[in-house]
């Protein structure tokens, strides 16, 4: 069998499993956005959570005055697993688990 034929099963074998465990963690996920996702500002942040905005454009698109607000609230859901952080220091920046590419 060619190299290129098992990597190709071997990356379906993989797309099933990372399904198989999105299906098991959503119900989590919407039980962490009950809990967490109050206000509309909130939601429409999470949303924009996609890995690429920065914390003050999220901020400013969502309606925060400043991104102060945001930036404490982000460490809170990625410790109660609602959101993953991506990079460092000023670089840093979020994502969704529901943004993740699967």
């Amino acid at each position: 069998m060619s190299k290129i034929r098992e990597d190709n099963k071997l990356l379906s074998k993989i797309d099933v499993i990372v399904k198989l465990l999105c299906m098991q963690v959503k119900p989590q996920v919407e039980g962490l956005k009950k809990e967490l996702l109050k206000t509309s500002q909130q939601k429409k942040a999470y949303k924009m959570l996609d890995g690429k905005k920065s914390i003050k454009e999220i901020a400013r698109l969502a309606g925060y005055s400043n991104s102060r607000t945001l930036e404490k609230i982000l460490p809170e859901w990625e410790r109660k697993g609602l959101i993953l952080s991506i990079g460092k220091g000023t670089n840093k920046k979020y994502i969704n688990i529901e943004n993740l590419e699967v």
